[in-house]
């Protein structure tokens, strides 16, 4: 099933995206490209110009995603800290 931006559960559960207008861009340079656009500078978009950035880029990227069970914030904080948050009102 395809979401209102045009993209599967399958892309957005593999990688970041950032869509602007009609255009999709996942992975490392939606990183870089969200950040270009969020700091309204080149300079994240510059690295993929350089010899080998990319190739890098995209290693760091594939490990990440691979791992990032990993990391902190997979738990929703809520329920590793339920005194921090509000009583809900079901």
């Amino acid at each position: 099933m395809k979401s209102a931006l045009g993209l599967s559960s399958t892309q957005t559960d593999r990688a970041a995206w950032t869509v602007v207008d009609e255009v999709r861009v996942g992975g490392p340079r939606a990183v870089g490209l969200f950040l270009a656009i969020s700091w309204n500078s080149r300079a994240p978009l510059m690295l993929w110009r350089l010899p080998g950035v990319p190739w890098l880029l995209d290693r760091t990227y594939e490990s990440i995603a691979r791992n990032r069970y990993r990391f902190p914030g997979q738990t929703p904080w809520c329920v590793e800290h339920p005194e921090g948050c509000e009583p809900r009102l079901d």
